[in-house]
């Protein structure tokens, strides 16, 4: 008689999936706002989305329909907000956070600050960089390898992140362009890497709605 052989269903390797699954950040910039310099709005109003900008929102949504994400991060301005209720339209079940430190930041994160920049400048420069740093940390210690993060905000903000989350300095980076409802996408691993699957795509938009 054959002897019999025990046989046993492998386990799952948690901490192996851990380390071949990343983290997956959808970024998606706001669609076109109302231009502050060619109306009369003041500077530091929050411009609200143009006519062309409510349909760039509704192409980007429609693309974005048949993703799962686990959570959604939206800037708190107002063309950040309007063009991340156009998405959540196919997303009702999923939990939404509004979040001033995703409000946009200036370019200087990608030049090298001259020695004339005064001070106060430096100290703004600075205490913006800390907050996107605080924001890639979460992220990081937050979400768990495997989940899907969707991130809504702004070109200058996007362009200093990525780079962050793969632990590099926005200075040292290739300077991204990043257009209005155009969406990218990162894989941030355990590791503290991260790879650009997709950067500035706007394939959901019409022919002339680029902007």
């Amino acid at each position: 008689m054959e002897p019999k052989t025990a046989t046993t269903s492998a386990k799952p390797d948690h901490a192996k999936n851990a380390i071949n699954t990343p983290l997956t950040v959808v970024f998606a910039r706001h669609a076109e706002a109302v231009d502050q310099g060619s109306t009369g709005v003041r500077k530091d109003d929050d411009p609200p989305l143009t006519a062309l900008g409510r349909r760039q929102a509704v192409r980007l949504a429609r693309r974005l329909d048949r993703l799962a994400f686990d959570h959604v991060y939206v800037s708190s301005a107002l063309r950040a907000h309007d063009t991340a209720l156009e998405i959540m339209r196919f997303h009702k079940h999923t939990p939404m956070t509004v979040l001033k430190e995703l409000d946009e930041v200036s370019r200087d994160h990608f030049i090298v600050v001259p020695a004339g920049f005064g001070p106060a400048g430096r100290d703004a420069i600075k205490k913006e960089r800390e907050t996107v740093e605080r924001f890639a940390n979460r992220l990081r210690h937050t979400h768990k390898p495997g989940e899907k993060v969707l991130v809504v905000g702004h070109g200058n903000f996007i362009r200093t992140v990525m780079p962050m989350l793969g632990g590099r300095s926005a200075l040292k980076s290739i300077l991204l362009d990043i257009g209005n409802a155009s969406v990218s996408v990162l894989d941030v691993w355990r590791s503290g890497s991260a790879v650009a699957k997709l950067v500035n795509c706007a394939k959901h938009l019409l022919p002339g709605e680029s902007t």
